[in-house]
């Protein structure tokens, strides 16, 4: 196989932002040694694939067509390649100049098992108070893993190379996972599981549209998908399953079903038991976003006030999937993504901790006090 790098770009419509990356890719590659391929496998209605085609054959992209799950679309631009080195993009990025050369020279100089290289991932655009909602979570955590560690897990196939032997051997994406993502963290998981390692390159780095994520609209079914897809990970790698810290949904559970028997008995009226549960509920967030305020965010208080949202809509697609399989143990659990999770989700955690604590001294305080 021949020295070089393969660039696979999976889309479904977003000619526009293709045509950005493709701009981005041919300016970096004026600037190295080695030979560079791109490939874009397409599932795009037949007016965007037209457009797509055009700019394709503008920067000599390679196209293929058929395929409709992401993992498999990848799988199948490997499959394809003609280099020993795959860069996965996503279509709404853009690329820094030596990117291309950071990748290359990463892995190409590596030990053997070293199997991949995690670029940074930079948001770029207008921003909105959904974006900065996210923004300020634990969950865009992973697309700047390269700033934190030299060596991870896994890592969003956004910016991420990887060794096409070493891919293959390990089966791929795993397109029998259900629609719903993880697959990038299911594959890491797996090399780290074989022996292998993935390493990170800080000069590597690509620019990602906030216009993907800047709605609810656009957020709220992407996050529901997360969940789902903990729930698939949670039981493909057991080995890295601990259980979870209490979360504001499981809290107001256990206060609902408290107040039920206090009420049925008489000892406390429906307006009492109204009244500390909506206290209960209403004091979380306001003790969690002062928390994550003062913990150096920089962020404005009602930016944080939103943030227990992202991870409830994860949490409870997670518990729905768990139930509708059969598996209401793993609710209470979750996937360790980084080795050194506590250490990095600190101020997340205690943020939520104090909300926890607030929450229910505040219910504590209006039965007793009322």
């Amino acid at each position: 196989m021949r020295g070089g790098l393969s660039i696979v770009i999976p889309t479904h419509g977003r000619h526009d932002l293709v045509a950005a990356l493709l701009v981005s890719i041919s300016e970096d590659a004026r600037n190295v040694e080695f030979a560079v391929e791109i490939i874009i496998v397409d599932d795009s209605t037949p007016e965007e694939a037209t457009k797509i085609r055009r700019v394709a054959i503008e920067h000599n992209a390679k196209i293929l067509y058929g395929i409709i799950q992401v993992g498999e679309k990848r799988n199948y631009g490997v499959k394809e390649s003609a280099h020993e080195i795959v860069l996965f993009l996503d279509s709404d990025v853009k690329i820094r100049q030596g990117t291309l050369k950071a990748h290359y020279n990463r892995l190409s100089h590596a030990p053997k098992d070293v199997a991949g290289c995690l670029g940074k991932i930079e948001f770029v655009g207008q921003e909105t108070y959904a974006w900065k909602v996210i923004e300020v979570m634990q969950l865009t955590l992973p697309f700047s893993y390269p700033d934190i560690a030299e060596q991870v897990p896994w890592g969003p196939t956004a910016n991420l190379s990887i060794r096409r032997s070493l891919f293959l051997k390990v089966g791929g994406f795993d397109t029998s996972l259900p629609k719903y993502g993880g697959e990038d963290v299911d594959i890491g998981l797996r090399l780290n599981d074989q022996g292998f390692r993935i390493i990170t390159a800080k000069d590597a780095i690509a620019e990602h549209a906030i216009e993907t994520w800047s709605t609810w609209r656009q957020n709220i079914p992407r996050l529901w998908s997360f969940g789902l897809a903990d729930y698939h990970l949670l039981v493909r790698h057991p080995n890295r399953v601990f259980l979870d810290f209490p979360t504001g949904p499981m809290l107001w559970i256990a206060q609902f079903l408290i107040l039920t028997v206090l009420v049925v008995a008489n000892y406390i009226t429906l307006l009492k038991a109204l009244c500390a549960f909506g206290a209960s509920i209403t004091a979380y967030p306001f003790v969690y976003a002062l928390l994550k305020q003062k913990g150096g965010s920089g962020s404005r208080i009602q930016v944080h006030l939103l943030g227990p949202l992202i991870f409830w809509t994860m949490d409870l697609a997670k518990a729905v999937e768990a139930v509708r399989r059969r598996r209401p143990d793993l609710i209470f659990k979750r996937v360790k993504f980084l080795d050194d999770l506590i250490a990095q989700d600190w101020n997340e955690i205690a943020a939520s901790a104090w909300g926890l604590t607030g929450s229910a001294i505040i219910f504590l305080a209006v039965i007793v006090m009322l």
